[in-house]
């Protein structure tokens, strides 16, 4: 007869003396729970995301903004806010020229608030005071926070990005709605043929947004560009029937969609009724980057504020609980931000988050520069299903450009607006050019590093303008020298 008591104190007599079992114990036990059983815990939580996250059509918002008022869902219109932040002069000049063209544009909301790095206050006193009469002049309300990063040996350009988060403390406001300074309000002619050599940007805001379902708790535009759907995985197998609408089919679905909004009369079940993702986990298969977070639309909350705290300074115990959140090295204010959402659409059956269309609120300038385009001009919830063998269809240029209310400068290696640059660097090898310009005054321009000769002028004329309107803005807003 085995004498199990026995046998059970040899063994725990010979595993208190050999340590490598105990570390293979903890590996194996470690192994279980955080790959087995979180991750099917995961799995679980993400059936039913569509009940969450929802797509925002220009046309419902849009509806919006015609058939309601500021404060009509009951909301204290003193209580709005649009916001930017900013960590150096150059952002804080710019965040205050986007606000006087807010303020001269008409619009209904009061609030102008731009959170800076309290810093600044002592960096230049001279630029410091010049800036702080020019904002007071234009009614916008500059206000301190401490800069956030995560590691004070991280030089980045973005180090500093993390101070964006105080937007989500500012308890005093019911509903704000952020852009990121580098950005510029876009207001043009929407109909008709455009002459850009005679066009001139408007002041323009983005007061539509205020309007959204208050029971829509964040929304923000999905980063199309970094869409990993067409880097080799192949998502059109998952429904072989799959067909992407064309335009004049999708346009009919969103007019029965607002049609259906109207007799339902009830803004507390819209959500319901807008567009869900044709393949929900497409948004767990970009898990860092399916957000972006350079214009936002959300009611602050020091919860929020405090949760993004963790994902930026990560509890010890996250590192056997919760590694899918924990900050890698190379994440900043967006990849943090999509960790915090994705947390939130897992665990929370009742949050709601809309998904702007990005062809109106997200669009980089570097879009323009791009051969391909079929990410921009295919609705979010179709994503996942193109590849790199479509073709451009969907894109003209001068179409796109009388969609867009809001640009991001976004075009590295090549230097923002206002930056300093020359012909003669290596990022003009990123520029575009048309192919019908004069060569002669090209390779005069261009001696060294040439841009790429394209037959699509319109985007070529539409990049330029963009930086040329933004250097008319700056003649007469800018304090720096």
């Amino acid at each position: 007869m085995v004498d199990f008591a026995q046998f059970k104190r040899e063994t725990l007599r010979y595993l208190r003396k050999n340590w490598e079992y105990k570390i293979a114990i903890f590996v194996i036990l470690y192994y279980v729970v955080s790959n087995i059983i979180l991750e099917t815990t995961h799995t679980f939580r993400e059936i039913g995301l569509n009940n969450r996250l929802r797509v925002l059509p220009i046309e419902v918002i849009q509806y919006y903004d015609k058939s309601r008022e500021i404060g009509d869902d009951g909301l204290n219109p003193e209580k709005f806010a649009y916001m930017q932040y900013a960590t150096n002069y150059e952002y804080l000049n710019l965040a205050v020229m986007n606000f006087i063209v807010l303020k001269r544009s008409g619009t209904k909301v009061e609030n102008f608030v731009i959170l800076y790095d309290q810093q600044l206050h002592h960096a230049d006193h001279d630029i410091w005071n010049r800036m702080f009469h020019l904002a007071n002049r234009n009614g916008i309300h500059l206000k301190p926070v401490p800069l956030l990063t995560a590691r004070f040996s991280d030089e980045s350009s973005w180090s500093g990005s993390f101070t964006k988060f105080h937007i989500f403390n500012q308890l005093e406001f019911d509903r704000v709605v952020f852009f990121d300074s580098d950005s510029m309000l876009i207001n043009i002619p929407r109909e008709g043929d455009l002459n850009l050599e005679t066009l001139h940007n408007a002041y323009g805001n983005l007061d539509e947004l205020f309007k959204l379902p208050k029971e829509i708790r964040f929304a923000l535009p999905q980063a199309y560009w970094l869409n990993n759907a067409v880097e080799g995985k192949e998502y059109h197998k998952f429904n072989k029937k799959l067909e992407i609408p064309n335009d004049k089919r999708y346009k009919l679905r969103l007019r029965k969609l607002v049609s259906d909004i109207i007799r339902l009369n009830d803004p507390s079940q819209e959500f319901e009724l807008l567009p869900t993702l044709v393949y929900e986990h497409h948004k767990f298969d970009n898990f860092d980057d399916f957000f972006a977070n350079h214009v936002m639309v959300f009611t602050p909350s020091k919860d929020i504020f405090n949760s993004l705290m963790k994902y930026l300074y990560n509890p010890w115990w996250w590192h056997i609980f919760s590694r899918s959140s924990l900050k890698q090295k190379k994440d900043y204010d967006m990849e943090i931000m999509n960790k915090y959402l994705n947390d939130q659409l897992r665990s929370h059956q009742d949050i709601k988050i809309g998904i702007l269309p990005h062809r109106v609120y997200g669009v980089l300038t570097g879009e323009f520069k791009e051969e391909w385009h079929k990410r921009f001009v295919v609705e979010p919830q179709y994503l996942p299903f193109i590849q790199k063998k479509d073709k451009n269809d969907g894109w003209n240029a001068m179409e796109v450009f009388k969609q867009i209310r809001l640009i991001h400068f976004s075009d590295a290696p090549i230097p923002k607006p206002w930056e300093d640059q020359d012909n003669l660097h290596y990022y003009n090898s990123f520029k575009i050019a048309c192919e019908n310009d004069s060569k002669e005054e090209f390779e005069k321009t261009y001696p060294e590093w040439k841009p790429r000769l394209t037959s699509d002028c319109d985007s070529v004329d539409i990049w330029n303008w963009y930086r040329e309107e933004f250097k008319i803005l700056q003649k007469d807003f800018w304090i720096l020298g």
